[in-house]
C-alpha cells in the first residue's frame, strides 16, 4: 500500500510539473508571437501555440453553430466528383452558383478567432479545392471551352465576387509600420491592386503607388538599410528644432514645416500624377483628402477622380494635420505638362484621416469593392482591440490579432 502511494505521489508530482512545463513553453511561444519581426518567424510560433492548446481538435470537428458544414461538405464532394470525372460544363455552372466571399457563413469571424492559425479543416479543404477547380477551367483545352466563353466566366466571376482593397490608416510617425504590411503582402503575392492611404498612410500609397512590382521586388529584398537607402524617410522636422517649432507655431499657428514634408515627398515619389502612375504600375492608389472650408467634400483622389493631380501634392494634403501643417493646394499637371494648381479660387485641403480615414463606401461605389484589409496604426484605435481580447478572454477562446494587422506591420522595424 505504501509503494502504491509513493507511485502515485510520484505521478501526480510529473503531472504537475508536465503541466507548470508546457504553461511555461505557451507562455514562450506567445512572447515570440508578440516579438515576431518577420511573418514566418509569426506563423512558427502560432502553429506551436495551436499545437500545444489543443485546437487541432477543434480544427477536426467540422461542425459548428458558425457556419452551414452540412452544405460545404455537400459541395466539396460534388466539387471533386465533377474534377474527377473531367465535366468542364458542370463546374463552370457550379462555380457560377458558389463562388461567394460568406459561402454557408464560412467568412464568420468566430470561426478565425478560436485558433491562431486557420479555421475548421473542412473550411480550408473546401478552398483549396475551389481554387483546383478554378485552375482546371483556366487550363482547359479551347475543344472543352471557348476561349471568349473562357474570357466571359472569368470576367463575370471576377465581378460577382468583388475586389480586395489595402486600407492604409494614419497615424503619424507610427504610419511607418504600414510598410511591413506591404512587404509581407507583396512577398506572398498577395498584394491587392487597389490601396487606399490617409494622412502617414497615404505617405506610403505614395510611394508604392509610383514603383513598379519589379522595384518594390529590389526594394523589400533587403532589411531597414535598403528603404533607407532608397526612400527618404525624414518627413518630419527632428526634435532637436523644438526652439523653431515654437517660433513657427506663434508666428503662423502651425508647428511644423509643410515645405520641409513637400521637398521629401517629391524625392520620393517625383512630379508623377495619379494618371502615370496607374499606367506606370496598374495598381489603383487612392488618397483621401478633407477640406478646409464648410464648402467642400471629403475627396478619395485617384486616377478616375483626380487623374492629373500630383501623388505627392494628395499626399502632402493628406498629412496637413490642423495646427501640425497648414492646409495647402492641390497641384497638377496641365495638358503642357506644366505644374498648375488644381483649382484656380485657391481651394486648400487639410488631413484626410479627419474625415474618411478608411474610405470604404467611396471604394465599393468606383471600385466594387467588398472587402477589406486595414493596416490601423492610430494610437485611438487601441482600446478596441484590447475590449476585443478581452472579449476573447472572458469566452476563453484565444484570440490573436490576425497576421496582417499584428505581425506584418513589425516588418517596417526591420526591413
Amino acid at each position: 500500500m505504501l509503494g502504491e502511494g509513493v507511485v502515485r505521489y510520484a505521478l501526480s508530482w510529473i503531472g504537475l510539473a508536465s503541466k507548470d512545463d508546457q504553461k511555461a513553453e505557451i507562455a514562450r511561444q506567445h512572447g515570440l508571437l508578440a516579438n515576431a519581426t518577420t511573418y514566418q518567424a509569426w506563423l512558427t510560433a502560432a502553429e506551436k501555440l495551436d499545437e500545444l492548446e489543443g485546437v487541432g481538435e477543434w480544427k477536426k470537428d467540422p461542425t459548428s453553430p458558425y457556419y452551414d458544414a452540412r452544405l460545404i461538405q455537400e459541395r466539396l464532394a460534388e466539387m471533386k466528383r465533377l474534377q474527377a470525372d473531367g465535366d468542364i460544363a458542370s463546374m463552370v455552372f457550379m462555380l457560377r452558383s458558389g463562388l461567394q466571399r460568406n459561402l454557408g457563413g464560412i467568412g464568420n469571424h468566430m470561426l478565425h478567432d478560436y485558433s491562431h492559425v486557420g479555421t475548421k479543416l473542412l473550411i480550408e479543404e473546401h478552398q483549396r479545392e475551389l481554387i483546383r477547380m478554378l485552375l482546371r477551367v483556366c487550363h482547359c483545352c479551347d475543344s472543352e471551352l471557348s476561349l471568349e466563353k473562357k474570357l466571359a466566366f472569368f470576367t463575370e466571376s471576377r465581378h460577382a465576387l468583388g475586389k480586395t482593397a489595402l486600407l492604409l490608416s494614419g497615424g503619424a510617425s507610427l504610419g511607418m509600420y504600414h510598410f511591413g504590411v506591404l512587404k509581407t503582402l507583396f512577398q506572398h503575392e498577395l498584394l491587392p491592386r487597389i490601396i487606399s492611404g490617409s494622412s502617414a498612410g497615404a505617405i506610403v500609397a505614395g510611394i508604392i503607388a509610383v514603383r513598379t512590382s519589379e522595384e518594390l521586388e529590389l526594394l523589400f529584398s533587403g532589411d531597414i538599410e535598403t528603404i533607407r537607402r532608397a526612400i527618404r524617410l525624414e518627413f518630419f522636422d527632428p526634435i532637436g528644432s523644438l526652439e523653431r517649432k515654437l517660433r513657427r507655431i506663434l508666428k503662423t499657428g502651425h508647428l511644423m514645416d509643410v515645405k520641409k514634408l513637400q521637398r521629401a515627398l517629391i524625392d520620393n515619389m517625383g512630379d508623377v500624377t495619379f494618371h502615370e502612375a496607374y499606367e506606370r504600375t496598374g495598381r489603383i492608389v487612392n488618397i483621401t483628402v478633407s477640406p478646409g472650408n464648410d464648402y467642400e467634400k471629403p475627396r478619395l483622389l485617384n486616377y478616375l477622380t483626380a487623374p492629373n493631380v500630383l501623388v505627392w501634392s494628395a499626399a502632402s494634403a493628406s498629412c496637413a494635420l490642423p495646427g501640425l501643417y497648414e492646409p495647402v493646394e492641390l497641384f497638377a499637371k496641365n495638358a503642357r505638362g506644366v505644374k498648375v494648381p488644381y483649382h484656380m479660387s485657391n481651394v486648400k485641403w487639410t488631413d484626410g484621416s479627419l474625415q474618411s480615414d478608411l474610405p470604404m463606401n467611396r471604394l465599393q461605389e468606383l471600385f466594387n469593392v467588398n472587402y477589406f484589409i486595414v493596416s490601423q496604426t492610430n494610437p485611438h484605435a487601441i482600446p478596441f482591440v484590447q475590449r476585443a481580447q478581452r472579449h476573447a478572454v472572458r469566452r476563453q477562446v484565444p484570440l490573436p490579432l490576425p497576421p496582417p494587422a499584428h505581425v506584418i506591420q513589425r516588418h517596417a522595424v526591420r526591413r
